[in-house]
């Protein structure tokens, strides 16, 4: 996405010497630099929205300082070393965002000890994709919160509440990993003929099969697993929550241009998994997973949007430096 973002030349360079502005400074008037379709229209000053409050004004002043402080110098080294800090998720946490990532009606911000914006909605959650995909990194942006994003929705929304305080906390709050394994070798969009098999021995689930482009699979701690333990079709599939232990292996998988999001092919050899671990009901498991598509869907858009802006925007400031 161009060089002036993020691309470094020798060692890293240390944040500007000339202060930030303040948080109040970036919430009022005009947000942004200005390039034309460089930012969404309700970022100028003389532009009114009914959907854009104060309340969300001050957390894209929040989300901006957070982006500009703690991901923008640090891409490069990131999209090299394939991976992201453990202590970035961490900090992502402590700065008051992670647990927006999985949706305003999650009840993600209770079970963490965490400040949600006055008024939650979903324009929060929007607002922070879209500023953090202003790295214009699809590795960074999906190795930092896309496991989260797409994982933990399903044992919010369909978990029990054992499993939710079990396993939530500690995602939302950055300490463990997260991912959805839905996508297998042979099946993709096709959810309804996936082959991943569960067999019920006691009170275990005996799960063999395996995923692929798994997004953060090789980072994880937990995996929000669908397969199949009924019938074939989108009649006999249910939802387990994996952990990560004997019978599972992780080989990660280098896409282009995605190295930091950890993609991964994951492997389930005779993995026991308790019956408590079960996220909804027996085989109305494709329900759950239509569901979070919805959410999932939609955060990918936001993404796209945005890194169509910092095309734009790279390509605007490029062109005012040239002269033929």
């Amino acid at each position: 996405f161009g060089s002036r973002r993020f691309v470094r030349s020798g060692p890293p360079r240390p944040l500007a010497a000339t202060p930030p502005p303040s948080l109040a400074a970036m919430a009022s008037s005009t947000f942004g630099n200005g390039v034309p379709y460089g930012d969404p229209n309700w970022y100028t000053a003389s532009y009114h929205s009914e959907y854009y409050k104060q309340t969300h004004k001050d957390w894209r002043a929040r989300c901006r300082a957070y982006v500009e402080e703690h991901v923008m110098p640090n891409v490069s080294e990131w999209e090299v070393n394939k991976a992201i800090p453990k202590d970035a998720y961490v900090k992502c946490y402590e700065a008051g965002l992670l647990p927006v990532v999985v949706g305003p009606k999650s009840g993600a911000f209770d079970l963490v000890p965490a400040q949600a914006p006055p008024d939650l909605d979903y324009f929060h959650e929007l607002i922070f994709v879209d500023e953090l995909a202003r790295c214009a990194s699809g590795g960074v942006l999906w190795g930092l919160i896309e496991g989260l994003q797409i994982g933990l929705p399903p044992v919010l929304n369909f978990g029990s509440e054992e499993m939710k305080k079990r396993v939530a906390p500690a995602c939302l709050m950055g300490q463990k990993i997260i991912s959805l394994n839905i996508t297998e070798p042979s099946s993709g969009s096709d959810v309804a003929s996936l082959k991943c098999m569960a067999k019920k021995e006691g009170d275990f689930w005996i799960v063999n099969g395996n995923k692929k482009w798994i997004t953060n699979g090789i980072f994880s701690d937990y995996f929000t697993c669908a397969v199949r333990t009924g019938k074939a079709g989108m009649g006999g599939i249910s939802m387990l929550l994996v952990e990560r232990g004997p019978g599972v292996t992780t080989k990660r998988m280098d896409c282009q241009g995605v190295w930091p999001s950890g993609t991964t092919y994951v492997e389930f050899d005779n993995v026991k998994v308790p019956a408590a671990n079960l996220i909804g009901k027996e085989n109305e498991g494709f329900k759950v997973i239509m569901k979070n598509f919805n959410h999932e869907r939609w955060g990918f858009v936001v993404q796209a949007n945005r890194f169509s802006r910092c095309l734009l925007e790279e390509s605007w400031t490029y062109s005012n430096k040239r002269s033929t």
